[in-house]
C-alpha cells in the first residue's frame, strides 16, 4: 500500500530568491479566491449512485456530498471513529492517461507528461457531453471561470505578489503550458471531429483541473471520483492510500467525526506558494510554509569543486539546473514561522529538489 498526494502542478522549476508575501494582508484578497464550485443538486444526487453502480462497490456509507464555502465537499453522515475506513474507490473507476484513445495517444510527443495527457482525456469526455460514460462525474467538475489557481489570475492580481516565488513560478508555468499545448496541437489536429473547437484556454482549464484534483503516485496521476471532493487541511494526518493488491484507493479516519462534520485530508506538505499555484488558496497558519533561496555555483569558478564538496559535506545534495550551461543551482529551504506578527526564520537541514 502506498500513499497518494494531490499533484499540484507536477511541474517544478528552479526557484529564484524571493520576498515573502504578508499573508495577513494578502488573505483579504484570498478571501475572494475561494473555490466556490457548486454542482447542481440533481448532479450531486445522481453522482454517488452512478459511481457505485459503475464500480460495483459501496464507495461509502459514512459520507455525503454537500456544499461548503469551498464548493462540493464531503461530510460525515454518521458518527465516524478514528481508524474507520471512510471511503473506498476501486482502480476501475480511476480516470488516468490510460483512458486516452490509443489513436490519439500514439501521436503525442514522448515528452508530453501524464497531467497533459489526462487533461486531453477530460477534454474528450467534456466534448462527448451526456454521451460520455463519465458524464455524471464530468458534470460535477468546476467549469471555466471557477478555478482560482494562480495561472488564472489577472496581471493586476499577479502584480500584488511581485516579486515572489509565486509570481516567478506562475509566469514559468504559463509559459510551459503554452509550449505543451503547441507540442500536442499537431496531434489534436489529426482529429478535427473531436478537437476542432478546442482552444488553448480549454486545454489550460483542463490541465488545471487535473493538476488541482488528481492524485499522484511515482508513476501516474489519477482523477479519483468522490475522493477528489475532499478538501485540504495541512494539519490532518488523513491521506489517500492505494492498495495495489486490492486495487482500491481508500481513506482511513485519523480522528472521530460527529455527523455533519466536514472530512479534511492532507493533500501533501505544501507551502503556501504551492497551494496558490496549484489550488488557488493559502493557509494563514501553514506548518509547511518555507522560503527557498537559490545559490549558483558557476562551473567556471576556480573554487567550483571545493564549493560543491563543502555543500555536500554539509548534507546539501548536488542539484544541477539543466536550464543553464553555466551554473549548478542549489535550492535551500528555510522554514518560516509567524510569531506575534513577526517572521522568524529557522534553518532547515534538507533541500527541496527542483
Amino acid at each position: 500500500m502506498w500513499s497518494q498526494f494531490r499533484t499540484a502542478t507536477n511541474i517544478l522549476f528552479p526557484r529564484p530568491p524571493h520576498q515573502l508575501i504578508n499573508l495577513k494582508i494578502f488573505s483579504r484578497f484570498l478571501h475572494f479566491k475561494l473555490n466556490n464550485t457548486f454542482s447542481s443538486q440533481s448532479d450531486v444526487d445522481s453522482f454517488l449512485p452512478w459511481l457505485q453502480s459503475k464500480s460495483g462497490y459501496q464507495i461509502s456509507s459514512l459520507l455525503s456530498i454537500k456544499n461548503s464555502i469551498y464548493g462540493n465537499s464531503l461530510f460525515a453522515s454518521k458518527y465516524i471513529h478514528a481508524g474507520d475506513c471512510i471511503l473506498k474507490v476501486p482502480f476501475t473507476v480511476h480516470l488516468t492517461s490510460n483512458n486516452l484513445l490509443p489513436e490519439v495517444n500514439s501521436l503525442l510527443p514522448d515528452h508530453v507528461g501524464h497531467v497533459a495527457r489526462l487533461a486531453i482525456v477530460v477534454l474528450i469526455e467534456q466534448i462527448k457531453g451526456q454521451e460520455s460514460e463519465w458524464a455524471p462525474y464530468i458534470s460535477c467538475l468546476p467549469k471555466p471561470g471557477e478555478l482560482h489557481s494562480a495561472i488564472f489570475w489577472s496581471e493586476e492580481e499577479l502584480e500584488m505578489v511581485r516579486p515572489s516565488v509565486l509570481y516567478e513560478e506562475t509566469i514559468e508555468l504559463k509559459a510551459q503550458l503554452e509550449k505543451e499545448y503547441l507540442a500536442l496541437r499537431p496531434a489534436l489536429d489529426q482529429f478535427p471531429n473531436l478537437f476542432k473547437d478546442i482552444k488553448y484556454e480549454d486545454f489550460m482549464h483542463a490541465f488545471a483541473l487535473v493538476a488541482s484534483r488528481a492524485w499522484g503516485s511515482c508513476k501516474e496521476v489519477s482523477l479519483i471520483p468522490f475522493a477528489d471532493f475532499l478538501n485540504h487541511d495541512g494539519a490532518s494526518r488523513e491521506i489517500l492510500l492505494s492498495d495495489k493488491d486490492k486495487q482500491i484507493s481508500e481513506v482511513i479516519a485519523d480522528r472521530d467525526y460527529a455527523p455533519g462534520k466536514q472530512i479534511l485530508v492532507r493533500y501533501g506538505n505544501f507551502a503556501n506558494f504551492e497551494l496558490l499555484l496549484g489550488f488557488g488558496f493559502a493557509l494563514s497558519c501553514n506548518k509547511y510554509e518555507q522560503v527557498q533561496i537559490r545559490m549558483n555555483v558557476s562551473q567556471h569558478d576556480p573554487l567550483h569543486t571545493m564549493k560543491l564538496e563543502l555543500l555536500h559535506k554539509h548534507t546539501v545534495p548536488i542539484v544541477t539546473n539543466t536550464s543553464t550551461l553555466d551554473s549548478c543551482t542549489k535550492s535551500f529551504i528555510i522554514k518560516l514561522v509567524l510569531l506575534n506578527d513577526f517572521y522568524v526564520y529557522k534553518s532547515n537541514p534538507y533541500v527541496k529538489l527542483c
